[in-house]
């Protein structure tokens, strides 16, 4: 994300993260990785085989993940919490970013028009609520490109038209990115390596818009999304408010 100019100076690059690590540190991040993993595989056998044993296993572990994220198990770092974070960074006019990258795991439905975002944080960010904030914010004026790490973000419902789900959110950005699947967990090295080349095509967006004399034309960012190391994922995207799918994966 670039950061505006500050008291003449020429702007920085900066990366802005919510949760900040001031409210989750790497340490803290890196836990709660590992405590969601071994949750996960007992949610996931508790679904094949239920069992009294499996049930007590998660209600405490749980209560350890609730003391890692607020120091209480009785509490949770919820939606309320993030929220407000979100809220001071988008008003902060220090800030004009021209990029929003979107992490988490997206709750949706073939053939539905709805979606919400939660993790290992907090659940239940609806597209209704990013709508409303970063549609409206000072500092997203100016942004180029919304990726979404999600799964099934960039599916023809989700994604297709205009001003629809995920194609409303930051209407305006030259290139809305997702999946049309299933998406790579963030561990896997393929989501590494997509979300570098993801950055990559980003600068080109960036020298499109911003320099006249770079060279780069809409074809350029075009047939640079088409070589993007995808092991068989199906990819989605909007570029200069036209969607694509990747290969052609047509559902409903």
């Amino acid at each position: 994300m670039e950061k505006g100019k500050i008291h003449n100076k020429e702007p920085e690059s900066e990366m802005v993260i919510v949760p900040s690590y001031k409210v989750f540190s790497r340490e803290k991040r890196q836990k709660l990785q590992e405590l969601t993993i071994i949750m996960n595989g007992y949610k996931k056998k508790n679904m094949w085989n239920p069992s009294e044993e499996i049930s007590i296993k998660i209600f405490n572990l749980g209560k350890v993940i609730r003391w890692v994220k607020a120091g209480d198990i009785n509490v949770d770092y919820t939606l309320k919490d993030f929220l407000p974070e979100l809220q001071d960074v988008l008003n902060n006019e220090l800030y004009d970013f021209d990029r929003v990258i979107i992490s988490g795991h997206h709750g949706t439905y073939y053939g539905r028009i709805d979606g919400t975002l939660g993790g290992e944080f907090f659940n239940g960010l609806s597209i209704d609520t990013l709508k409303n904030l970063l549609n409206t914010s000072i500092t997203t004026k100016h942004v180029n490109s919304l990726i979404l790490l999600g799964c099934q973000t960039a599916i023809n419902k989700l994604m297709e038209r205009d001003g629809i789900a995920w194609a409303g959110v930051l209407p305006n950005s030259f290139l809305q990115f997702g999946f049309n699947e299933a998406a790579p967990v963030k561990t896997d090295e393929l989501d590494l390596s997509i979300i570098r080349e993801i950055l990559e095509i980003q600068t080109l967006v960036s020298l499109f818009k911003n320099d006249q004399n770079s060279g780069i034309t809409i074809d350029t960012i075009f047939q640079r999304i088409m070589k993007i190391k995808r092991g068989n994922r199906y990819l989605g995207f909007r570029l200069n408010n036209k969607y694509y799918q990747y290969p052609k994966h047509f559902v409903e």
